[in-house]
């Protein structure tokens, strides 16, 4: 045989090799079709997904915002909206946590919110359709506190003069010296002050454009919001020596503490955000409830013994929060610490929390006092 019929029958055998292997592929393939369509009650971990098709689903319980108290079993229940669409199973998750799975029709499962956060807590359920496609559903229900408050009581140890143009925002105590930030603007202003005499002992004022708010001490330094600026300036402890500036999405700044790990701050809604020392972003967010609802105009705070302690802003009301949850512990009214003789035309709201951890006394005072009061709570957290 010569070279050019060699090379003839050669190539016509590559092509014919070609061929075969090609249809041997689509028969193979065609094989595997068949088998995944009997797939039609293959559980969902199972399931080879095509594609996320939006609308073959619906969660008909709980109904967008619905309230709840904690600790309540809560159904939710997931229906195909058409009919031509099987269910093949169902995962539910709650705060992006999975909680559960359904296989069977009616596909539902109960959630036990039994510690859940209080106020919106977010329910996403994933259904699965024996046609191989996806559909994702949410809803957010409303989480009251399922505990009512204690009442505490507290008794006046000491009674020490307060200046009457300080309109107090944050307090924090500190190895025998009380840090205030004063608020309102062209008046605002960082002190370091002698309780004893009231007397400032280092005074730092603010550019006149800015209203301070909260403040604590966090790792030798003063943190200090302001109302709407979305701004903090940072402080070195001693020196009153600015040192950097940080800045917020909040729209407004009110009270601000830290639980040694974390800054905690408010802005006057209900909501508590725990930030970064560092980056001042927010790493987490707790609501604020009791059994009836929000508690709203959250203003200056205070980490004491593991909760928080707040003032709500126009009330002679301190509340103690779960931080954890969000639920309110106890309350405290302070409608008669102030007496009538000691009020005068410029009195304001009640307002400043500051911890001595060595004593465990608390002292309080407000906008405008003339007095600054030393406590001890009567009963136990």
């Amino acid at each position: 045989m010569d070279l050019f019929n060699l090379k003839f029958f050669r190539q016509i055998f590559y092509c014919t090799t070609l061929s075969a292997m090609y249809f041997l592929g689509i028969i193979l393939s065609f094989g595997c079709v068949v088998k995944d369509n009997r797939k039609n009650s293959t559980p969902v971990d199972s399931l080879e997904v095509k594609q996320s098709v939006a609308g073959q689903s619906r969660i008909i319980k709980p109904v967008m915002n619905e309230r709840f108290t904690r600790g309540s079993i809560i159904d939710i229940v997931v229906e195909s909206v058409d009919n031509t669409v099987i269910i093949d199973s169902v995962i539910f998750f709650a705060q992006s946590v999975r909680i559960g799975k359904s296989i069977n029709k009616p596909f539902q499962y109960g959630w036990d919110s039994k510690g859940c956060r209080t106020g919106e807590n977010k329910i996403r359920t994933v259904t699965y359709f024996t046609n191989h496609t996806t559909g994702t559903n949410h809803v957010s229900v409303e989480m009251l506190s399922d505990i009512e408050p204690v009442f505490l009581s507290y008794e006046v140890t000491n009674t020490y003069p307060h200046d009457i143009h300080a309109y107090t925002q944050g307090l924090v105590y500190e190895n025998g010296y009380l840090y205030e930030g004063t608020g309102q603007y062209n008046q605002s202003s960082l002190r370091k002050v002698d309780i004893q005499t009231g007397e400032p002992v280092i005074l730092l004022n603010l550019p006149g454009d800015i209203f301070g708010e909260g403040i604590t001490i966090f790792n030798d330094k003063i943190f200090q919001l302001t109302y709407k600026s979305q701004v903090g300036f940072v402080y070195e402890k001693e020196s009153f020596t600015r040192l950097q500036r940080v800045y917020y999405q909040n729209k407004e700044g009110w009270g601000l503490t830290t639980d040694g790990t974390r800054l905690i701050m408010s802005d006057g809604s209900n909501n508590i955000y725990f930030m970064d020392p560092e980056y001042f972003t927010e790493l987490d967010k707790i609501e604020v409830y009791d059994s009836k609802g929000p508690a709203n105009r959250l203003n200056e705070l205070e980490f004491i013994d593991g909760k928080i302690f707040a003032n709500i802003y126009g009330t002679y009301e301190i509340i103690v929060i779960d931080p954890a949850t969000g639920v309110i512990s106890a309350r405290m009214n302070f409608s008669n610490i102030l007496a009538e003789k000691d009020r005068h035309s410029r009195i304001d709201v009640f307002n400043g929390i500051a911890y001595n951890p060595e004593t465990q006394r608390i002292f309080v005072t407000g906008k405008y006092w003339p007095k600054l009061f030393e406590i001890s709570l009567r009963s136990e957290l």
